[in-house]
């Protein structure tokens, strides 16, 4: 009887999402040259929590300064780049950023990654421990 009391617990768990999470996948950082000031970062981001997820920013040792950003194309085609505070996942939905969108700028690095490597990179959130990932250096999108 007790055996089956804590399979019912268990499968009541996992029904209500208890074991869901949040993951990085496709995570890829831009090769650049080694003085560059800077390198761009591109992943998905899985919300399979049953709550919004509110990203706040982000952090590798190798780089001084982290920052999200969103690029966008005005009516005459220049493109510009601001600064995203935060971005909301919502539950049960995934956030891609790539090129040309929403992007993670990763500055003051030392040393430089090089392609083939694969960095460790943090993502922070309000509402949900930091998620780290390796980024895989590459010159071309996967």
């Amino acid at each position: 009887m007790l055996k089956r009391f804590f399979s019912a617990v268990l499968l009541a768990a996992a029904s209500s999402g208890a074991f869901a999470e949040a993951r990085i996948e496709q995570a890829w950082l831009r090769a650049v040259p080694p003085v560059s000031p800077s390198m761009a970062g591109y992943f998905v981001l899985v919300n399979d929590t049953d709550q919004p997820l509110v990203l706040t920013g982000a952090s590798a040792e190798f780089a001084g300064m982290a920052m999200l950003h969103d690029t966008s194309t005005d009516g005459e085609g220049r493109r510009s780049m601001s600064h995203l505070k935060e971005v909301t996942i919502p539950a049960g939905k995934s956030l891609s950023f790539t090129p040309g969108g929403r992007h993670l700028m990763l500055m003051k690095m030392d040393p430089v990654p090089e392609a083939g490597e694969t960095p460790k990179v943090c993502l922070a959130f309000q509402n949900h421990a930091d998620l780290c990932g390796a980024f895989q250096v590459r010159h071309n999108e996967p």
